[in-house]
């Protein structure tokens, strides 16, 4: 069985990308998160396929991205664990991101 953990600031992440994107269309929102928990699914099932990503902070080693199925625009910040990934972050693509990173 493949799991994924997420940090607790995801939900938080999440409910503000959802609140953003409501403003205009609230069914596309719902939609956006609920292919982001699909996507956290399979990410459990292959930690793989993300790309490594390299930011300045070295605590940050280790971690990949994969873009939202179907939202292409977010992504989804994770590091493989045994039996699946741990989801640290879920930004638009657009944001700084190492100015994000580099307060992680």
């Amino acid at each position: 069985m493949h799991n994924y953990v997420l940090d607790p600031v995801v939900e938080d992440e999440l409910w503000e990308i959802w609140q953003f994107v409501a403003r205009d269309n609230p069914a596309a929102a719902t939609g956006l998160v609920e292919a982001a928990f699909k996507t956290f699914e399979m990410l459990a099932a292959n930690p793989a396929l993300g790309r490594p990503r390299s930011f300045q902070n070295p605590r940050l080693r280790g971690i990949r991205s994969w873009r939202i199925v179907g939202y292409e625009n977010y992504l989804i910040f994770y590091r493989p664990i045994q039996k699946g990934v741990r989801v640290h972050h879920v930004y638009h693509g657009a944001r700084d991101l190492e100015s994000l990173f580099r307060k992680a």
